[in-house]
This record gives structure tokens, sequence and C-alpha cells, in this order.
């Protein structure tokens, strides 16, 4: 006989979240234990909680399944990126650029320079991640070599990367957030607008300013710089050839094509290039792209005469750089999808937002619960699924309509992902662009592109700018309708 199933209570809920605090940020951030372990702590906790409720484990695994199978299509990138990576040293396309960048780019102008690039790049392509592995590697490598603070040049990257994931009308966020709304994707982007391009300039000044007063010492990155730049010259020939590989992936999000294969074109491209301009071997392509590009690989040099440095640039990238990152989103996951099937999420929030009626209050409301669901699902997604569902009444009731509550949606559940240790953004950052997110060394306290939608939206919403204010019979409307819709 199956088990009877009931709804869990408040106190409950809380204690499945209150768990996760304690293995999480006690375990993770304090005593330095694998966030994966911690993790999965917190699911079999949670799925104690569930069990008690009524929940098999039959339950809770379809559960866990169906979320892992969602997630297939980030993961399947995620994969990629890291062929992405390496196949582009291979071919000696990221290092081309990196070999002008160091010329070209001063100390000073490295941040916004960083932060401008990967804005255009990730909204051309649509994807943050493909924009921080490419653009954002090459850049990291030039503040290495121009002894520019790496946890800081990382947050300007991440700063313009999720600019475009934002606003790209080619971005799986962007799209996702205006359908779980249903708002039309460019008045969503719009909408968008009004939080994110003043976010944007007052970052652009900011790293302006920090570049410029940075104590950096130039007589050293110039030394270094030149350093690389002449070991650069002596592996890789350049050509404008090498940027055939980016092109193919500019050329495929311009046009709309699955990402995925894209990416994988131009993958092959750049193999070829490593093969037949640079004198690399096939098998060592087919190597990089597995295990990641070493300097071994590379014919006619002694690796022991290489500088630290070189290899820290060359020495990255394949399929099994990212392993790690995947597993952190099948432990994340687990978590996510048991909290999410036993109720306990929509419990513990149900009183946030069934008690609030004004514009303001509506939107603090509101921007907390998507970072409570940010931070323990670990994915923007779980954000613009739920919050739709769960806020489409009191935005309308505060005469707020749903292009509003769309872009609410992104000013945290997109922007603040990298800050997330155990989410997929927050792992690919640190796997990618080799810096932690919090502590001395961290990007969190300099990506304030992160930070700064959300404070826009809370101020525009008291002033009532930008809201796309409704009248009172245009609120009750469209709530007789969203009622009307639910009931059927």
């Amino acid at each position: 006989m199956e088990k009877r199933k009931r709804e869990a209570t408040f106190f409950e809920s809380i204690i499945s979240f209150l768990f996760m605090v304690f293995f999480v940020f006690v375990g993770y951030l304090i005593f330095g234990l694998r966030v994966e372990l911690m993790m999965i702590a917190a699911a079999a906790t949670a799925g104690i909680l569930a069990w008690r409720i009524g929940y098999t484990w039959s339950d809770l695994e379809k559960a866990i399944t169906n979320r892992i199978i969602s997630a297939t299509p980030a993961i399947l990138i995620i994969w990629v990126i890291g062929i992405v990576i390496a196949t582009f040293i291979f071919s000696g396309s990221i290092p081309m650029l990196i070999y002008y960048g160091l010329q070209l780019v001063n100390p000073q102008y490295l941040l916004v320079s960083a932060f401008v690039m990967c804005i255009i790049f990730s909204t051309v392509t649509g994807t943050s991640w493909g924009s921080a592995g490419t653009v954002g590697v090459a850049f990291m490598s030039i503040a290495a070599g121009l002894d520019v603070p790496l946890h800081i040049t990382a947050a300007a990257v991440i700063s313009g990367a999720i600019f475009g994931d934002k606003m790209s009308p080619l971005s799986e966020t962007t799209n996702l957030s205006a359908a779980t709304s249903g708002v039309i994707l460019y008045d969503h982007i719009k909408s968008m607008m009004w939080t994110t391009v003043p976010a944007a300039v007052i970052t652009f000044f900011f790293f302006l300013i920090v570049g410029n007063s940075l104590a950096v010492n130039g007589e050293a990155g110039t030394i270094d710089g030149l350093s690389m730049v002449t070991e650069l010259e002596a592996i890789f020939s350049w050509s404008p050839l090498l940027l055939i590989p980016l092109v193919v992936i500019l050329f495929g999000a311009i046009t709309k094509k699955p990402p995925v294969p894209t990416m994988l074109v131009g993958c092959l491209t750049a193999v070829l290039l490593g093969v037949f301009y640079q004198g690399f071997s096939l098998q060592d392509g087919m190597e990089a792209a597995f295990s990641g590009f070493d300097a071994s690989m590379i014919p006619g040099i002694e690796v022991a005469s290489l500088s630290d440095d070189i290899h820290t640039l060359l020495n990255r990238g394949g399929i099994m750089s990212m392993v790690s990152v995947v597993i952190i989103i099948y432990c994340g996951y687990a978590y996510t999808a048991i909290i999410s099937k036993a109720g306990f999420l929509e419990t513990a929030l149900r009183p946030l937002y069934k008690r609030v009626k004004k514009r303001g209050p509506v939107m603090i409301t509101t921007l907390f619960t998507e970072f409570i669901i940010l931070v323990l699902s670990g994915t923007s997604y779980t954000v613009a699924i739920l919050i739709p569902e769960m806020f489409k009444k009191p935005f309308l009731r505060a005469k707020m309509p749903a292009r509003t509550l769309s872009r609410t949606i992104e000013d945290v559940g997109t922007m603040m992902a990298p800050l997330i240790p155990w989410g997929t953004s927050g792992a690919f950052y640190i796997s990618t662009l080799g810096v932690s997110i919090y502590g001395a060394g961290g990007y969190a306290g300099w990506t304030i592109m992160s930070f700064l939608p959300a404070v826009v939206a809370i101020i525009l919403a008291f002033a009532g700018i930008g809201i796309y204010k409704m009248s009172k019979e245009e609120s009750e409307e469209a709530l007789r309708e969203l009622e009307a819709k639910q009931s059927a």
C-alpha cells in the first residue's frame, strides 16, 4: 500500500533550508570541505524530511532524474566549452588574441577593455560562458602578463559576459524568462534596459576608475608581457586565418544556429588550423579536446625552457576540465529536486509573497525570494520557472505588468548566478577563469554588475519610473484573465 503524502509544514520546510545552510555555508565556506559532498549531505537530509511526509525514494529519484534532464542542454554546453578552450589554444586563436592584446592593451584600461569586449561577444552570441571561455580567457592571460590583479580582471570579464547573457535575444535565460512570464521577447528586452543599461554605465566607470587607480607594477608587467610575447611568437604562427573559429561561432549565433553544433564546428576548424597551419599532430588535437592542451604537444620546443606563465596560459581546457563543474551541478540539482518535489520550497516562501501589495515592497520581496531560490537551487533556470508562478498576481495587484516581472527575474537570476559557488555559473567561472568567488582573491566584491540591476529595480519601483504602470481597470482585467487561465 502506497504511503499517504501530506503537505509539508512551515517548520519542516525551514528545517530543510537550515540544513543546507549548515552543510554548505558552514562546511564549504568556513571549514573548506568539498561543496559536492556538502550538497549531497543537504540532499540526504532533505530526503529524510520528504520521507517523513510520505514521499518514497522512487518519487524523489524521478524528481532528481527530471531535474537533471532539464539541465542537460546547459551541461552539454559546459562539456563543449572545455573543448572550445583547448582547441582554440591548439589552433593559436586564443594565443593570438593574447599576443596582440599584450602589446596593445594599456594596463590602466585592461579592465574596461575586458568589460566592453565581453559585452559585445556575449550579446552577439547569447552566451556568457562562451564569452568568458574565449575572450575572457584571453584577457585573464593578458592580465597575468601585465601584472593586473586576476580576480578584478575576472570581475570585469564576468560583468561584461552576464550583460550579454541577459540582453541578447539569443540567450536561453532571456527567452526562458520571457516565455514563463508570458511576455513577447523584445518587449522583455526593452523592459530590461531600464535596469541593465544604468548598471552597465556605472560599472564601466567603476572599472575605468579602478584600472587607473591600481598600483600596478608597470615595469614588472611590461617585462613579463614582453617575455610572454617572445615565447608565444616562438611557438605559434600568426594569421587572420586564426580568427575563423571565432567567426564560425559568431556566425552561428547571428543566424540562430544551435549553440552546441556551432561550437563543435568551430572546434573542428580550430583543430584543422592547428594541424595544417601550426604544425601540430592530429592525434595531439584529439588529445587536447579530451584532456586539454599541454605544452608538451608543441613540436620542436623544449618544455622545460618555457616559463611558468606560458604553462599556465597553455595547459588548460578539454572535456576533463569540466568534470568537476558537472558533478557540482548533479549534486546541487539533487537537493533542488527534493525540496521542490516535497513542497518545502513553496511552503517556506509562501508567507513572503502573500502579504505585500505595494510596488516597492513587492519588488523587494520578489528580488529577495529570487535570491533565496538561486542560492538553494544554484541555477537561474529554477528562478525563471518558479518566480512567475509565485508573483504574477502580486505584481498585477501592485499595477505592474508581466514585462516588469520578467525583467525582475533576470535582475537576480541571471546577474547574481556567478556568485553562487555550487551553482552552474559559479562553478563554471571558477574552473574557467581560475579564481575563487570569495575571499581576498575572490571576484565577488568587484563584480558590481551582479548587484546593481537589483538596486536600480528597487529605486525605480519606489519612484514609479520605468515599470509600465497599469491603471486600476487594466490591473483588474489582467487579474481576471490570469485567474481564468489558472482555473482552466
